[in-house]
């Protein structure tokens, strides 16, 4: 997510998202199997409920390699970034 979130910078994350309607656009912290902790933005969801998520770097994973993510592998919705 860099520039917007530049390295060592923390990010303040609320956890109430699982329970709460995903929308496009969010900036949300997400638990890959492949990729580990990312903190992405959501692009779309399709019709299948399952999540499609973007980058803003151009060095960033693209939406077809990382896939679609479920709300289950959502950690939270990031509300603050601290810049280190």
């Amino acid at each position: 997510m860099f520039p917007r979130i530049p390295q060592y910078s923390y990010v303040l994350v609320i956890h109430w998202l699982k329970f709460k309607k995903v929308k496009p656009e969010q900036t949300i912290l997400i638990d890959h199997p492949q990729y580990g902790l990312l903190i992405k933005n959501v692009a779309l969801i399709d019709r299948n409920g399952l999540i499609w998520c973007k980058g803003e770097n151009l060095a960033s994973i693209t939406v077809e390699v990382l896939g679609p993510i479920n709300k289950k592998q959502i950690i939270g919705q990031v509300l603050k970034i601290f810049k280190h």
